[in-house]
């Protein structure tokens, strides 16, 4: 039987599926509004493990999308017209992307992470589609219970569809890879067409000859023999931009704005065409003009606003005063990328500013130092890495590393609890010394389980709320030296054991609500950890 020729019958079930849709899509539509911004903390590990299905479960809605639009296309084709319906495709296809875009949701809130501009635009994104997925899916319904009448409906939303579900994958994908992913290797004629930049072949230095590298280090007119090359002394009149402006730039922008990184406001730093061009917020900078330059008005916000730039996340990279100065100094002097210090005649002020600045030498070495200590957390990484898959299998989704780019392990027996105890601790005990944070709660762990702990050097938090720990467990806890967060609520610690924790000089928060710590136990510690928030619950 065909959609036209389908008899008549009760609308009771189009009016449901109506209203589910309905009730779907207006608490989608309503997440971003109720909820805010994502915090910091994000949400719990169960929010943060569903969360991770996201990248995986997306490419169902997707693939169910083309097929839907396959088999409409098919209805165009003479022998198909009258041949089937695509009302379950298209209720697959709805129902996938309902629940592609609620992992979306928990990813998005549950880590914290996600807080900038394309990240909120790819929410978005994601909410739209599957809202328009919904929609189209009720369209459907209708079409099909009325012979067809309001197809043009269907296809609107369908094709509307389509279009956002294009934009929020590129912003996804953007997200994972960095804004210009797709575009990296595109051809000048594209890139023009897309209104890129386009791509300018960069031209090797030529390398100086040994005998001009010598010469340069002795002063004379022959290169001694078997003498290695002295590196070419400083300029004491360098060019503005290459050895004043970029530096600065590298340290406290690249992060965000070149084509390494994630780029923030489609907006590159790392050459100068670029830095001038801007991103999405317009032009970046304005020669002449540093007031109207967005990267100075960025600079120049409020430290709390979250269009401030560096963002206000980002404490440690935030530009100093004399830096701003330099920049701002440098474009109103016509943000020339040849220009040298004597050419743009620098007043004391600006020579003050530029003494100021950390040495190339030290840049060279902190990057270097950044570079060695990222090969040692890898090395850390990969030396645990084994252990930590087999007990990937034994303790499915507990245990798993920081981050991506981190050696920090992070375990919870949450979802465990009473059947988790100090055997199936000491089964962890190869990976202890690199945990960064434990969350024990409402295990069956003993003091006897807890002298385990005494190796976790690591460890920055560490939760044991509503075990049978006593006094004798904080023995082995004083001994954590980074111990920054220790929950003890609901255990049988007294004001005489937790005396024992004033040697953890770096904890920041202690929690001993219904504990027998009373409020002299609390002054007592504080005296001797006046720097530690004890937390006693109401």
């Amino acid at each position: 039987m065909t959609d036209s020729e389908t008899p008549r019958r009760s609308s009771t079930g189009p009016i449901f599926l109506t209203l589910c849709g309905l009730l779907v899509i207006a608490a989608l539509a309503s997440v971003p509004f109720v909820a805010g911004a994502p915090t910091e903390e994000g949400l719990p590990d169960i929010t943060k493990f569903l969360g991770r299905f996201h990248p995986v479960f997306l490419h169902l809605p997707i693939g169910m999308l083309l097929l839907v639009l396959v088999l409409e296309i098919g209805h165009f084709i003479p022998r198909n017209r009258a041949g089937y319906s695509t009302r379950m495709a298209m209720f697959f296809a709805a129902a996938s992307s309902v629940v592609a875009t609620i992992l979306g949701l928990l990813l998005y809130y549950g880590t914290g992470n996600y807080r900038d501009e394309l990240a909120e635009r790819h929410l978005y994104g994601g909410i739209i589609f599957a809202c328009g997925m919904v929609a189209a899916f009720i369209v459907k319904v209708w079409v099909d219970f009325h012979a067809g009448k309001g197809t043009w409906i269907y296809w609107t939303l369908l094709i509307g569809s389509t279009g956002v579900m294009g934009i929020a994958s590129h912003d996804g994908g953007s997200l994972t890879h960095g804004e210009d992913y797709l575009t990296a290797f595109a051809p000048n004629p594209i890139r023009k067409a897309m209104g890129l930049p386009e791509k300018v072949e960069k031209k090797e230095k030529p390398k100086p000859t040994p005998a001009a590298t010598d010469l340069a280090a002795t002063g004379t007119g022959e290169a001694p023999a078997g003498t290695p090359a002295a590196p070419a002394p400083v300029s004491t009149d360098p060019v503005v931009y290459t050895n004043l402006i970029v530096p600065i730039f590298e340290q406290k922008c690249y992060s965000c704005h070149s084509a390494e990184q994630k780029v923030r406001g489609k907006y590159r730093m790392e050459e100068y065409d670029l830095l001038l061009k801007g991103g999405s917020e317009g032009e970046g900078i304005v020669p002449g003009n540093s007031a109207d330059s967005n990267v100075v008005v960025r600079i120049e916000l409020p430290s709390d606003d979250e269009e401030h730039m560096p963002p206000p996340e980002k404490k440690d990279i935030h530009l100093v005063d004399h830096e701003v100065l330099l920049i701002k100094w440098w474009i109103d002097s016509g943000a020339s990328p040849e220009a040298k210090l004597s050419d743009l005649k620098p007043t004391d002020e600006i020579k003050a500013a530029i003494t100021k600045l950390v040495p190339a030498e030290d840049l060279a070495e902190k990057k270097a130092t950044a570079a060695a200590e990222e090969k040692q957390e890898a090395e850390k990484r990969d030396s645990v890495a084994a252990d930590v898959e087999r007990l990937r299998k034994e303790f499915p989704a507990a245990l798993n590393f920081e981050s991506q780019a981190s050696s920090g392990l992070v375990f919870t027996a949450v979802s465990m609890r009473k059947e988790f105890g100090d055997d199936d601790l000491a089964k962890l005990q190869p990976v202890i010394p690199a945990m960064v944070s434990i969350d024990l709660s409402s295990s069956t762990v003993t003091d006897t389980g807890t002298k385990l702990l005494a190796e976790a050097a690591e460890l920055k938090t560490l939760r044991l709320s509503e075990t049978a720990i006593t006094d004798a467990a904080l023995d082995e806890l004083a001994k954590l030296p980074k111990l920054e967060s220790l929950n003890l609520y609901g255990t049988q610690v007294t004001n005489d054991g937790i005396l024992k924790l004033a040697e953890l000089k770096n904890l920041k928060k202690l929690y001993l609500w219904q504990t027998k710590v009373d409020a002299a136990g609390v002054q007592a510690l504080k005296e001797k950890l006046p720097g530690c928030e004890v937390i006693m619950g109401l």
